[in-house]
């Protein structure tokens, strides 16, 4: 046996030599589907031979020390100090980016609220802008619109609209066709709902917390409100006079609760960009009848003699009355008051209905007399500014610490405003404030509020009067 193993021995070790050398000498190899392919030969750029390549940086852009204004009718020439870490890593992000792509930007107030309007027209116009970016109101930017005094932001490549950060309701309302012309970052500012005195619910035997808890399990209708302001109306002395009314509102802002949950508007557009009146729809008549009958039901509180124009905000706040439709920036004006208030959006018209809103941002634009270098510098430079600050991309509920300070409890924050921006949400834009001459106010809500005329008359006086100007709009 030993003897044989002996024998057998060279032999193997010849055969493993042998397949050892077949193998490496072999330029065959098979891949996963069993095909034969060639291998790479020493001709070849085998990556396993080749040293790491070194990464190529990319080159900084270098803006020429270009001074960017971004003009508002706000903010003081000083830079407040910040109030809070993120706001610290904000300035030092920003510093940062200035020094590194060689320019300087600064936003400030270029003129007061009541000079704004004309100070684009009229600085643009004689090609000398007071600021190389505007924050316009949306009524403020319908001539320059049509004057060809704003610059078509989708023609630079710094902007990617596409972008998370930015405000996809101000691009739409700006965009007609393939051009943008105005812009904005960041959430819409919350807009209308409706305030309640929870002293003056409990008082009538109501709970007072009811309208966000019908609003959180999506029963908040208007045939709720209804029932609401049914027992709000009170005859609290049996005398046969109401003491006690269930509401009352700025007309202007209890129309547009009425007309957002209903998806109506004044002015519409229409998919190829052209203006059209839409108070020929029908839920335009329906919305502004429902508005109307809670005041000719008595459920509004009405105008004490020679009362101010504006005397509706302290009947709210002296508890005159228990609800008030209202843009949310009215909280500050309730920061005194002695009772308890919640704020819930606007009713529904049916309870299977996702809930409505609206919102009226700022509009962000640059005038049109840059030439294409120029404003390509400055849509870099605002670029880099509005971007978030690293390390607080992700921090989706950040908006909401601003809000907590103003508000009498959190539901109005974590429930409310946080269905303002859920996608289920509807928002309803409205077209209005780019046809210019149209005034909502005085064309038709002043007279109808007052039960001067019913929706419907008013609305066929104005046919004539905002066709021409929508087809002005249009042209």
């Amino acid at each position: 046996m030993k003897k044989n193993f002996k024998k057998l021995l060279p032999l193997m070790v010849i055969m493993v030599l042998t397949v050892f050398m077949l193998a490496a000498c072999s330029d065959k190899t098979e891949d996963p589907n069993n095909d034969v392919t060639e291998t790479p030969n020493e001709d070849n750029n085998d990556a396993s031979d080749t040293p790491d390549a070194t990464p190529t940086e990319e080159p900084v852009v270098d803006l020429g020390g270009i001074d960017v204004i971004v003009g508002d009718w706000w903010t003081a020439d000083e830079p407040f100090e910040p109030r809070n870490q993120q706001e610290e890593d904000t300035l030092a992000y920003r510093n940062s980016i200035q020094e590194k792509y060689n320019f300087t930007l600064k936003q400030v107030a270029v003129t007061d609220w009541g000079g704004m309007q004309e100070l684009f027209t009229t600085s643009v116009m004689a090609n000398d802008p007071a600021a190389d970016i505007f924050l316009l109101g949306q009524a403020w930017t319908a001539q320059p619109l049509a004057n060809g005094l704003l610059y078509d932001l989708a023609t630079l490549e710094s902007f990617d609209f596409t972008e998370s950060k930015w405000n996809q309701n101000t691009i739409n309302l700006m965009k007609y066709g393939e051009s943008i012309y105005g812009m904005s970052t960041g959430k819409s500012e919350p807009k209308i709902g409706l305030f309640w005195n929870k002293r003056l619910f409990e008082e009538a035997g109501l709970e007072p917390d009811l309208p966000y808890d019908l609003q959180a399990n999506g029963n908040w209708t208007w045939d709720e409100f209804e029932k609401l302001c049914q027992t709000l109306t009170r005859d609290t002395n049996n005398d046969g006079t109401t003491d006690t009314y269930a509401m009352v509102s700025f007309s202007v802002d209890f129309f547009a609760a009425a007309m957002t949950s209903y998806e109506a508007r004044y002015i519409g557009r229409d998919d190829a960009g052209k203006f059209y009146n839409a108070t020929a729809e029908p839920q335009f008549l329906e919305a502004l009848q429902r508005a109307v009958g809670y005041i000719e039901d008595g459920y509004e509180m009405p105008a004490p003699p020679d009362a101010n124009w504006d005397w509706f905000i302290p009947a709210f706040h002296d508890a005159k009355v228990a609800m008030q439709f209202a843009e949310q920036y009215k909280v500050g004006t309730w920061a005194d008051m002695t009772d308890d208030w919640g704020f819930v959006l606007v009713p529904k018209v049916k309870a299977e209905d996702p809930y409505h809103v609206y919102f009226n941002d700022n509009i962000v634009v640059m005038p049109s007399t840059f030439d294409a270098e120029t404003a390509e510098k400055i849509a870099f430079a605002y670029n880099l500014w509005t971007n978030p600050t690293p390390g607080y991309e992700d921090e989706t509920d950040a908006w909401k610490e601003g809000y907590y300070p103003n508000f009498r409890d959190e539901r109005a924050v974590d429930e409310t405003l946080a269905l303002m921006y859920e996608p289920e949400t509807v928002v309803v834009s409205e077209f209005q404030p780019f046809v210019y001459g149209t005034d909502t106010g005085a064309d038709f809500i002043w007279d109808v509020y007052a039960l001067g005329s019913t929706p419907a008359e008013r609305r066929e006086e104005l046919v004539a009067k905002w066709e021409a100007l929508i087809d002005d709009a249009n042209k």
